[in-house]
């Protein structure tokens, strides 16, 4: 399978592209903005401000001479919000679940994620996750076999170990998502209106950036 990433000052015409929305989501702290942001924008701010609300950055890619726009939504993670976080999975074609290896209580805590990903979307809809901070190996509280077997067991689609500080494996994680949509695509054919596939849809029409408190 041949994906190429497309710089956005190289792309010509974004109604070329073909729009797949995914949602970061976990615990509040463990990253989700920082991988938004170091794989769009190839930055890392040490300076954590938690999200207070919602924003979305795209991301082109051209696999097998099909244009992918990945519309990558960041969403705040503490509790008090969660309620709100959950308008925000409509149109949703793959999420991304993060928790920090420093961190065990987000790590306990992704159960309560997927149970939530699960019921507010169509089951067929692939779940990623992704275990942020890999740098502070020092610190580290789950073990990458224990999140692997926890991938396994929760049927979800990619697990990968990550740093948005260093950069490590973060391209690689929306690289995966835009094979695995794009397989998804070809096994289902053209037909947008599958259940098991959002395409199309452009949830730019709403407020880049929505508070929630």
């Amino acid at each position: 399978m041949n994906v190429k990433l497309i710089p956005e000052n190289q792309v010509s015409n974004t109604n070329d592209y073909n729009n797949f929305k995914i949602i970061i989501i976990g615990d509040s702290g463990v990253g989700k903005s920082s991988i938004l942001k170091r794989a769009v924008k190839g930055t890392f701010d040490p300076n954590y401000q938690a999200t207070v609300g919602f924003e979305f950055l795209l991301l082109y890619y051209i696999v097998n001479d099909y244009k992918i726009k990945l519309q990558i939504w960041d969403t705040c993670g503490e509790e008090m919000y969660r309620s709100l976080v959950q308008g925000f999975y409509r149109n949703t074609s793959l999420a991304v679940l993060v928790y920090d290896i420093s961190n065990k209580e987000s790590y306990e805590g992704l159960d309560v994620w997927l149970k939530d990903i699960r019921s507010r979307l169509n089951e067929e809809v692939p779940i990623f996750i992704a275990g942020n901070k890999s740098d502070l190996e020092d610190e580290r509280k789950i073990t990458s076999d224990e999140a692997k077997e926890f991938s396994k067991t929760r049927r979800t689609k990619h697990f990968t170990e990550c740093s948005a500080k260093t950069g490590y494996n973060i391209e690689n994680i929306f690289y995966e998502a835009a094979k695995y949509l794009y397989s998804i695509r070809e096994e289902l054919g053209k037909d947008k209106s599958s259940n098991k596939l959002k395409i199309g849809e452009d949830s730019s029409q709403c407020q880049k950036k929505k508070k929630c408190c």
